[in-house]
């Protein structure tokens, strides 16, 4: 066979393969903006976090009840009462062999660090970089880039576009690695054409996350969510009702 022919051969199997991967990924409904929530949540909360590959549940399990789970007897009775009622989820996280609950990973601090260096090398003016390339040299690195980037609106937005759709993207990956092929989940919100749309996956602005309604109550506005879908791929984001979050 000719070299030209290997490699088609080649390229022929490696599609073969990316296609029948695909084909195996379970499709599942997933809240992403939850998922990135307790992915950034780092190390310092007793709380782990599992996605159900069953139902597409996210499940926040302190630790205590897990070792209760694992240990029984009188470890449960000392739980809280509020602790006690998910005593059987924790059960049945332990008590998993088959791998339906998977552990969601929490952010490093030195992957948030390497977020701040690549969103660095993005900043055009010359002055900027210079200030954030100082400000993560050295300890106190994150307090650091944030000071620098307080003195710098536009740039503070785009930051924290950046970072919003880095972290997506990071757990879309976590989620094909897994074999899940996350799908939308029916929200309600509809496009002009009358086709919905899952408002956990419209991207948030930069602006949006220094508003004060950004979440407030633990809940996002209808309007803020239409927005966003309206302006969805714009180079400029705009919205009449922002008010600084003070």
């Amino acid at each position: 066979m000719g070299l030209v022919k290997r490699k088609r051969a080649a390229k022929k199997g490696e599609n073969m393969i990316s296609d029948n991967y695909r084909e195996r990924r379970k499709k599942l409904k997933v809240n992403i903006q939850e998922l990135v929530s307790e992915m950034d949540l780092g190390d310092n909360l007793e709380l782990t976090a599992y996605l159900d590959t069953e139902t597409g549940e996210i499940i926040s399990m302190p630790d205590n009840v897990m070792r209760a789970a694992e240990e029984g007897g009188e470890t449960v009775a000392d739980l809280a009462d509020w602790e006690k009622e998910l005593i059987q989820t924790a059960e049945s996280i332990f008590g998993d062999d088959k791998n339906r609950f998977l552990e969601i990973p929490h952010r490093q601090s030195y992957e948030g660090y390497n977020l701040m260096v690549a969103f660095a090398e993005t900043v055009h003016s010359k002055g900027i970089r210079e200030k954030l390339d100082i400000a993560l040299d050295g300890k106190r690195a994150f307090q650091r880039f944030r000071n620098v980037l307080n003195d710098h609106p536009d740039e503070l937005e785009r930051w924290y576009a950046f970072k919003e759709e880095s972290m997506r993207e990071e757990a879309v990956q976590w989620l094909i690695v897994n074999g899940i092929e996350p799908i939308q989940v029916m929200s309600g919100y509809f496009n002009d054409d009358g086709s919905e749309f899952n408002a956990d996956l419209v991207p948030k602005p930069g602006l949006c996350l220094t508003c004060r309604k950004d979440n407030a109550g633990g809940k996002e506005e209808i309007l803020c969510i239409l927005t966003r879908n309206d302006q969805k791929g714009d180079t400029d984001f705009e919205c009449g009702a922002y008010e600084p979050n003070q």
